[in-house]
């Protein structure tokens, strides 16, 4: 049993092998399409479209658990380094926390300027 699934491993590993070329080729911004990479892929490897169709869902499932690679989904998803969606996650909590500060900054002075004017209307009345 062990030498059937190892036989398998081993004809997946050239696959593999040439998936982690086709992505580390690509340098365009953005995310890459899973169709544009098989395309790729199947020009580099010289595949027919029935062999294309037999290696997408493994190219996608390999992709998919790269710790390298990130897929988004959406219009606008695909692959791309793990490295960059950090960044970008990196840049959105940098926003919110700004936002949040910016927006505890007007309610204090918001606050302050209710206080003065409090004080001022008191003063005047007394």
């Amino acid at each position: 049993m062990s030498n059937i699934v190892q036989s398998v491993l081993d004809r997946l590993a050239p696959l593999f092998q040439a998936t982690d070329d086709a992505l580390s080729e690509w340098s365009g911004e953005g995310n890459l399409q899973f169709p544009v990479l098989l395309g790729m892929m199947a020009v580099k490897l010289n595949w027919d479209e029935k062999q294309v169709r037999e290696n997408d869902p493994l190219v996608r499932y390999y992709v998919r658990n790269n710790p390298d690679w990130y897929v988004t989904r959406g219009a606008h998803g695909g692959i791309m380094k793990s490295a960059e969606k950090q960044k970008k996650e990196q840049v959105r909590l940098a926003k919110e926390a700004a936002k949040i500060q910016l927006q505890a900054a007007l309610e204090a002075k918001v606050l302050a300027a209710a206080n003065a004017k409090s004080d001022d209307s008191s003063t005047e009345t007394e």
